[in-house]
């Protein structure tokens, strides 16, 4: 990994800033944020000098790399690579910026311009011993003592949950975790006013996470092992596992990778983690919208993420051992008759299968297939396990509809307790994992994905060679495809992984009547937070205004929410992170409502994250 940007005395970065030289506002507006209007670069212009500035008054005059990260945009695809799969994302011009300087010590003195993250100063050596240093003796028997299980039992071990500063000691931890003999340097890092959406699913705090990283790299890249870019955007992902949340490594990849003005295919299912940059249709804009209902993952969003992580986890064990099954009974020249393949899974696991399976009853060579080329849900599809999507189709029915906790404990050799800490407790008592769904909602994302992929680089290479015009109906039909691959990804979304909530049901059902509406679906994880709608350029701030009077400025669409979150603050104690946390987003809704523009607009997609080097 190779920054070439050095760094300069604060007070000189924001000279820089607000000299309007034409120099910076081209950098910025061709290389950086994909936005050449001239208010717009004055108003990034502004708050990047407010970062510099604002770490000048805390460290003085030390030398200082100004960082910014992106949001992470889902607009296409959502968790593949949380399960081998091959994800599509990109950037948006929305981002973090932080102020770095080296220290000469172990300390990270943290500062943040949003009030609602407070300042605080930790020792990187002394997290790290109090994290790897928690009792594991009582669960030795059942739980080898790696990265994996250790975040997973003990997140944050000794912090507050949600702490916005356990995404900044994150790289730290995952770092020192696999080399814990280094004597790591801390830094300064003052965190400028942000324009990525907070908790509004565009991945602002895996933005920290590689600013955090890159600050970490700076400060001590004359020890640090020489990673490929490939084992850094693994390792952020794993690293993000110490906050509590254990996702993939999409959304750091796609923020510390992604060229400007590109669609980002990460390939999860190669061995060595690949991307491909793919050139988004001209002609259409990408609004993003906030629904304003907040993802809080102290209130309860990560119990939500890590049980469907729990799902995909359960139901790639269960298909390994129905393959182990299959394989063995071909061997033994079991596997013959009709209906042998559902009696098969019955007997051995007690599950009914979803329907007729006659392409994997009579084709023995697709299971030496499957054998050698299955690895996670994400190989659910015809490039990877190289037979066709008819038999995908019948593989999926072989799992189980939902598994629960003693069935599952039965199966696995397990008692339920682990069952449940392996795999995330369900919340209710007649709460299991949805095992049979998930699977066909990432055999839907994969075949939607490589469609997508096609229609991207086919538009370009009609364009390109002068075969049509962006102007010409056959043009015009890729948009409407495309369009409508993405309301298919939010419908398998809403029905096999039940990420939606009538919230976001709400805005993108307003959002379909809308002027110039292609296509749209939540971004992110679900549960909340923003939506991202396709529409045709030349209509895209008629959309805003369009969702300004009909979802915005309609105090009825905000009730539900307003009372849930009333409800929690008059069922908890005051001082309590429930209550304090219900006060916080009821005060974020009021004040998102007084700045409606702020919640829906125009977005580009800029680059990942960087040091900028600012023309002098």
């Amino acid at each position: 990994m190779q920054m070439r940007a050095k760094p300069m005395l604060p007070l000189e970065l924001a000279r820089i800033l607000e000299s309007g030289s034409a120099n910076v506002d081209s950098y910025l507006g061709q290389e950086i944020y994909v936005n050449t209007d001239p208010e717009y670069l004055a108003r990034q212009r502004k708050r990047l000098a407010e970062t510099v500035r604002l770490h000048h008054k805390r460290v003085g005059d030390k030398p200082t790399y100004l960082l910014r990260a992106p949001g992470r945009l889902n607009a296409f695809l959502e968790y593949l690579d949380m399960c081998a799969g091959d994800h599509m994302s990109t950037t948006i011009d929305g981002d973090i910026p932080v102020a770095v300087s080296i220290r000469d010590d172990d300390t990270l003195n943290l500062s943040n311009s949003n009030p609602l993250f407070p300042d605080e100063t930790v020792s990187v050596t002394q997290e790290f011993r109090r994290f790897a240093q928690a009792p594991w003796q009582k669960h030795a028997a059942e739980l080898e003592d790696n990265w994996d299980n250790r975040s997973l039992v003990y997140p944050h071990y000794g912090r507050a949950p949600a702490d916005w500063v356990n995404y900044v000691l994150s790289p730290y931890m995952r770092v020192l975790w696999d080399n814990p003999t280094l004597a790591l340097k801390g830094a300064d890092m003052t965190f400028g006013p942000a324009t990525a959406p907070f908790r509004a699913g565009t991945s602002s705090s895996s933005a920290i996470v590689v600013l955090s990283f890159l600050a970490l790299y700076l400060s001590n890249r004359e020890q640090l092992p020489q990673w490929p870019i490939q084992e850094i955007c693994r390792m952020l992902g794993e690293a993000e596992w110490y906050v509590g949340t254990h996702g993939g490594a999409n959304d750091q990849t796609t923020i510390l990778r992604n060229p400007a003005n590109c669609v980002l295919y990460n390939r999860h299912s190669r061995p060595n983690l690949d991307s491909t940059p793919l050139p988004f249709l001209r002609g259409v804009h990408v609004v993003l919208a906030n629904s304003l209902w907040e993802v809080n993952k102290a209130a309860g969003g990560n119990q939500s993420f890590n049980m469907r992580k729990g799902w995909m986890q359960m139901g790639d064990e269960l298909m390994k051992l129905i393959i182990a099954a299959v394989r063995s009974a071909q061997k033994k020249g079991l596997a013959f008759g009709d209906g042998w393949l559902s009696k098969l899974v019955k007997d051995q696991f007690g599950f009914t299968a979803g329907g007729s399976l006659p392409i994997l009853e009579s084709r023995p060579d697709y299971w030496e297939k499957i054998e050698q080329n299955y690895r996670k849900f994400g190989s659910l599809c015809e490039d990877i396990l190289d037979i066709p999507d008819e038999a995908i189709n019948e593989l999926i029915l072989l799992l189980p509809v939902k598994i629960m906790p003693n069935e599952a404990a039965q199966i696995l050799g397990k008692d339920r307790n682990t069952i449940e800490r392996i795999y995330t407790k369900p919340r209710r008592k007649i709460g299991g994992y949805h095992i049979r769904t998930t699977a066909r909602f990432f055999h839907r994302e994969n075949q939607i994905g490589r469609l997508l992929e096609r229609i991207f680089l086919e538009a370009q290479r009609r364009v390109e060679s002068g075969e049509l015009t962006p102007d010409s109906p056959e043009y015009d039909a890729y948009r409407i495809r495309v369009g409508q691959l993405v309301d298919e990804l939010e419908d398998a979304m809403c029905f096999d992984f039940r990420i939606s909530i009538p919230q976001i049901d709400l805005l993108l059902t307003i959002a379909r009547r809308g002027p110039g509406y292609l296509g749209g679906k939540l971004t992110g994880a679900g549960k909340g937070g923003c939506v991202s709608i396709l529409v045709r350029e030349a209509e895209s701030d008629a959309m805003c205004c369009y969702l300004d009077e009909q979802y915005y400025k309609r105090p009825e669409r905000f009730e539900v929410y307003r009372q849930v979150l009333q409800d929690d603050l008059r069922f908890s104690k005051p001082g309590s992170p429930d209550h304090d946390s219900a006060l916080e987003r009821l005060q974020i809704l009021d004040a998102a409502l007084a700045n409606i523009p702020e919640q829906r607009r125009v977005i580009t997609f800029s680059r990942g994250a960087c040091a900028l080097e600012l023309p002098k």
